[in-house]
């Protein structure tokens, strides 16, 4: 569990800012997985082929998805021929999984067809699309080669844009002998110019994207026309596709000013503060889906106001809650906001039972959030803002 106390919270996590002398009140923000790492950190995760549950030789049908460390990858395929004999190779489905070996790797996605003659029109388009953006993607594509056929393949990424040729930018890490990069008037990508054994990494082409935060990849697959006639079947392997997922970085802040409706304009018994707690995701990743859990620890020298905290002003309830533009965030007091009586922090949203009277409460000693949807991340900074009332004893 995240958990980020403003008490002992360390300073890259959080910040606390002051502006009066009752300041000591503990912050907890929870989003149930881990510790929130800084913005730069991150978790590998992995379009893994054996782990699909899909028996050998057999179809990978187009919708299947896979979750690797909270990401969801969508794997879709489709066939498009301008006619002629155009079918699955060696029996096979279009795109299917073999446990078997080829270029290196053990467990692969193939993609391949059986062809009547060199027609780049007749292609296979696999598509694997990420649930959010994901960094350092890295596969490789195995078998690409040429003998009585002519592989030839284009590979594309989108990082929300649309589709961008990875021919355009320094995205290969190796290639072997038996592919070389290839721009015909019908395909711009690489093509296989020579011989590549099953075991050998000849005809491998592998591929890293670094930094950029891609939320889909795309292959294309058709023949070359370097040999002309009946190429009969061809096919090329998918490794596993590896990822980097994006972590966010929550950071809070809590500010405190004597309130407009208080009976004094100085912080001194008497008067109502009003406080300000904000949540920031300074990170690139977005918080798990419904999994912010906000409690702010009331000390014994204030008194909770239950009530219209601004008194005609934009809240119309104890607490109210803002968010900046794009932060993705829903709240309703009536099942995203709740109260604790009791002198330990509650462990969980459900944990906090107690059920406020109307105006100054003195028994209420936990204000707790729990706002729904996902947090997202990356610029401009997302954050959220929740604000109350209470008076100094």
């Amino acid at each position: 569990m995240i958990a980020i106390s403003f008490l002992r919270l360390p300073a890259r996590i959080a910040r606390f800012n002051s502006f009066a002398p009752f300041c000591a009140a503990a912050a907890v923000l929870v989003a149930l997985a881990a510790w929130a790492p800084p913005a730069s950190a991150q978790v590998s995760g992995t379009v893994d082929w054996a782990t699909l549950g899909i028996v050998d030789e057999n179809v990978i049908p187009s919708g299947t998805t896979q979750a690797s460390v909270g990401v969801t990858s969508t794997i879709t395929w489709s066939m498009a021929t301008d006619g002629g004999s155009f079918v699955a190779y060696s029996g096979n489905d279009f795109v299917s999984y073999e446990s078997s070996a080829q270029g290196g790797f053990t467990g692969f996605a193939q993609v391949g067809f059986d062809n009547s003659s060199e027609d780049a029109d007749d292609r296979i388009t696999l598509n694997v699309a990420f649930s959010e953006a994901v960094t350092d993607v890295e596969f490789t594509l195995t078998d690409i080669d040429q003998s009585s056929w002519d592989d030839f393949v284009e590979v594309f990424y989108d990082v929300g844009a649309g589709w961008v040729n990875a021919k355009t930018g320094a995205f290969t890490t190796f290639v072997g002998p038996a592919a070389a990069v290839d721009n015909e008037a019908f395909g711009d990508g690489w093509e296989g110019i020579g011989a590549a054994a099953t075991a050998s990494t000849d005809g491998n082409i592998a591929f890293d994207f670094g930094a950029l935060e891609i939320i889909a990849i795309r292959v294309v697959y058709f023949s070359g026309n370097d040999n002309g006639g009946n190429p009969g079947g061809q096919q090329y392997g998918l490794s596993d596709i590896a990822f980097d997922k994006l972590m966010p970085n929550l950071t809070v802040s809590k500010t405190v000013v004597v309130s407009s409706l208080s009976s004094s304009s100085y912080a001194v018994p008497g008067s109502d503060v009003q406080y300000t707690i904000t949540a920031q995701n300074l990170g690139a990743g977005r918080v798990d889906n419904n999994s912010i859990f906000l409690v702010d620890r009331l000390p014994a020298d204030l008194t909770f106001y239950n009530g219209d905290m601004d008194g005609g002003g934009p809240a119309t309830g104890p607490v109210y809650f803002t968010q900046a533009a794009g932060t993705g965030l829903t709240f309703t007091p009536a099942t995203d906001l709740r109260y604790s009586n009791l002198v330990a922090p509650p462990a969980n949203f459900a944990a906090c039972a107690y059920v406020p009277a109307a105006g100054y409460d003195a028994n209420v000693r936990h204000i707790c959030l729990n706002p729904k949807g996902t947090m997202m991340g990356g610029a401009p900074t997302k954050s959220f803002s929740a604000t109350f009332r209470a008076q100094i004893n």
